[in-house]
């Protein structure tokens, strides 16, 4: 690849996987853009699921400490 090439990324969702992908892009120099159809936030009363591999990764971030305060344990796992 030519030093003049660039490579344009595009996420297509701002959900928690989508923002987080930005999150870690951003942390290490990439660029990219986040699409998200609706044009407000909105609370539609559903849970996320976040299992035991998904807490590493939010913690490698540094953002699983402060979501934990706001989670609540499913039986059987630990956050």
């Amino acid at each position: 690849m030519d030093a003049a090439e660039e490579l344009d990324i595009v996420i297509v969702g701002a959900g928690i996987c989508g923002l987080t992908t930005a999150l870690a892009l951003h942390r290490k120099g990439i660029k990219s853009v986040v699409l998200e159809r609706s044009e407000t936030l909105r609370a539609s009363g559903a849970a996320i699921a976040i299992l035991t591999n998904g807490w590493r990764a939010l913690d490698q971030l540094g953002i699983g400490p402060k979501l934990r305060p706001t989670a609540l344990p499913l039986q059987g796992y630990t956050l």
